[in-house]
């Protein structure tokens, strides 16, 4: 069916009007906030709005939660008791693979959550020797809980340990030693010739798989952030947001992945909080991670990558001004990375 530009305009308005509808990061796609066949919430319900191809039709809609897929815009219009919307023709959709949005969530996106419980013991503290070694300020421990267990719990001496929150709920936990990584590795050393108990360098929850999360999601505010830079760790988002003065910025929020690498799960998060932009902020070494992350986003978002200078520094150990640069004179379109990557190893 050949629908106008004015057609598909007009019915996409009344849709968010009828379903609460709103959309994705991309723009290709309406999440609505509950299903109108199984009823269930939680923005699993999608209609695809975006250009039509051979391969994805305007106003196929399917529900993650029941599997719910209808093909037949005046069917779906039908189904909602909108049959005043229908479309003169008859929409005929012969048998298409799901758009992009859907093949996300093909295999049903997993983004339950538990909520944690933190170490015994665990307090949250605003002053301590080790963090304000990394440049922790005040509102650094106003706006990043962050705790001790005050030596009360031997598994958790000589760690800080950050909360992980999720929609409110603390989902996870990250205890980072307070040793050096050099400390650990010469201790864990002689611990091993002594058959003695190592360290480890992070000691983190495991209810949750990490590939659920994001460091810093709750700052992302619905339809208020614009621009997300995703970031390898914890340390990474707090110094942006120091260095930058991010606290109450919700237009542009610095979240972290917890590694060099990304998530359907993570991007589907990303999308149902209306993200439109992202910067990847990887570490320099991680370009072949780099360009891998930036292919998966590149379908859902605008990208743009931080091109970090090649001398080992994370952004907690650089200066304002070396933060500014990157972000003022080294964006980079996924392409604009590549051919410079490419060009460095030649």
């Amino acid at each position: 069916m050949v629908i106008s530009r004015e057609e598909k305009e007009y019915l996409i308005k009344e849709l968010i009007i009828e379903l609460h509808a709103k959309y994705d990061g991309s723009h290709k796609n309406l999440i609505v906030p509950r299903c109108p066949y199984c009823g269930k919430e939680g923005g699993k319900f999608g209609i695809y709005v975006g250009v039509e191809t051979d391969k994805k039709k305007p106003f196929m809609t399917h529900c993650f939660k029941c599997g719910h897929t209808t093909k037949d815009v005046n069917q779906f219009l039908t189904d909602i008791g909108r049959s005043d919307l229908k479309l003169e023709e008859h929409a005929s959709f012969a048998p298409v693979q799901i758009p992009e949005f859907f093949r996300l969530e093909e295999q049903e996106i997993d983004d339950e959550l538990c909520v944690v419980e933190m170490p015994k013991s665990w307090k949250r503290c605003f002053r301590n020797d080790y963090l304000k070694s990394r440049g922790f300020v005040n509102d650094d421990y106003d706006y990043f809980p962050v705790g001790t267990t005050r030596g009360l719990n031997f598994k958790f001496d000589d760690y800080v340990i950050f909360q992980v929150i999720d929609s409110g709920d603390v989902v996870g936990y990250v205890s980072r030693h307070t040793w050096s990584k050099d400390d650990i590795e010469e201790y864990n050393n002689r611990a091993k010739r002594n058959g003695k108990y190592q360290i480890r360098r992070y000691s983190n929850s495991t209810e949750n798989d990490f590939s659920k999360l994001l460091y810093n999601y709750d700052a992302i505010i619905e339809d208020e952030t614009d621009t997300v830079i995703l970031v390898e760790g914890i340390f990474d988002v707090i110094a942006l947001t120091r260095k930058l003065i991010l606290y109450d910025n919700h237009r542009v929020v610095p979240v972290a992945t917890f590694g060099k690498k990304i998530s359907d799960t993570q991007i589907y998060k990303l999308q149902s909080k209306g993200v439109r932009s992202v910067i990847i902020a990887y570490d320099a070494d991680a370009t072949d991670a780099i360009n891998k992350t930036a292919i998966q986003l590149n379908e859902f978002f605008d990208v743009t990558i931080a091109k970090l200078m090649g001398n080992g520094k994370d952004f907690d150990e650089m200066d304002f001004w070396e933060v500014y640069d990157v972000f003022a004179y080294n964006l980079k379109t996924p392409i604009e990375f590549k051919l410079n990557t490419l060009d460095e190893k030649i």
